[in-house]
């Protein structure tokens, strides 16, 4: 068996030789994608749909004679870096950022405001394993009623 594959190999290289054409290379699709994951709620209020997902935050209200400034809604999301073809191992940076809002409200993941600038906020995700953000969204009580409106952006890079 190990001497037909030597021949076999010593006849590929004579015959590439020959024909001086370089071997095929076999290309692997390595990229890198975000998957959410409801947290803790349970509640339904975030939709997953492909790479993108979806946060309802019902109805934002604050109790009756409090004195608050802000209102505050946390959502922990859970995020699962997935690797085309379904290979997991490695690690990967996520970064976010605020890609458009009605700025009404406040955005912070994990305690640290979202802008417009790009913010890391797992330089080394594990690659297929799911890993929680708290996601803090704050309305000041004199912001007229009606729906609140953001995007943020998640991006993910091999580190």
């Amino acid at each position: 068996m190990a001497l037909i594959l030597a021949m076999a190999a010593t006849l590929s290289g004579a015959a590439a030789e020959r024909t001086e054409t370089k071997p095929a290379q076999t290309v692997v699709d390595d990229s890198l994608s975000i998957a959410f994951v409801e947290g803790e709620s349970g509640d339904g209020s975030m939709l997953p749909a492909g790479n993108d997902a979806w946060l309802d935050l019902k109805q934002v209200s604050r109790m009756a004679g409090s004195k608050e400034k802000v209102i505050r809604k946390r959502r922990r999301i859970g995020v699962r870096v997935v690797r085309a073809g379904g290979v997991a191992g490695g690690t990967a940076a996520i970064s976010v950022h605020l890609d458009s809002w009605d700025g009404r409200a406040t955005y912070r993941l994990d305690g640290r405001q979202l802008t417009a600038a790009p913010l890391v906020v797992d330089a080394h995700a594990p690659v297929g394993s799911v890993t929680f953000h708290t996601l803090e969204i704050e309305v000041p009580t004199t912001v007229a009623e009606g729906p609140l409106t953001a995007a943020i952006t998640w991006e993910v890079t091999t580190d």
